[in-house]
């Protein structure tokens, strides 16, 4: 039996763990206080410890849906894991979302309209936090 070889070269880099890192802390922590850009506290109770944390099945990108235990508002977060830029349906992630206005909280992205709704594109190690209004 012979021994396996990869067909492939790895495709992480040196650089990469240390921005997959990065970017994976600030996902964690969520969006912090800035001054001069406080956080209306509908988005900052769906951090507090009663919150509704849901992990949300996205494909190769990491989402988590928050909510503060009344349910008031949904406070989601997306991230990238990998080194290729990513893009995301919001209407085929929360579909009950569909309709709302998406409001961006922290990190990087930027949308387009597609036929089939809202897309949230993140860059390499990318990171967001999005909140929805009705």
């Amino acid at each position: 039996m012979s021994p396996l070889i990869p067909t492939t070269a790895p495709t992480r880099t040196d650089d990469a763990v240390p921005a997959l890192l990065a970017s994976l802390q600030a996902t964690l922590q969520g969006p912090s206080e800035q001054p001069g850009c406080p956080l209306p506290p509908s988005i900052v109770s769906a951090f507090a410890d009663d919150s509704l944390v849901r992990p949300l099945p996205a494909g190769n990108v990491w989402a988590i849906l928050r909510e503060p235990a009344d349910r008031s508002r949904q406070v989601l977060c997306l991230h990238n894991p990998s080194e290729d830029a990513v893009s995301v349906s919001l209407d085929a992630l929360l579909p009950e979302t569909a309709g709302q206005q998406a409001h961006f909280v922290r990190g990087a992205l930027h949308t387009t309209q597609e036929t089939d709704g809202l897309h949230v594109h993140l860059a390499a190690f990318g990171h967001a936090w999005i909140t929805f209004t009705r």
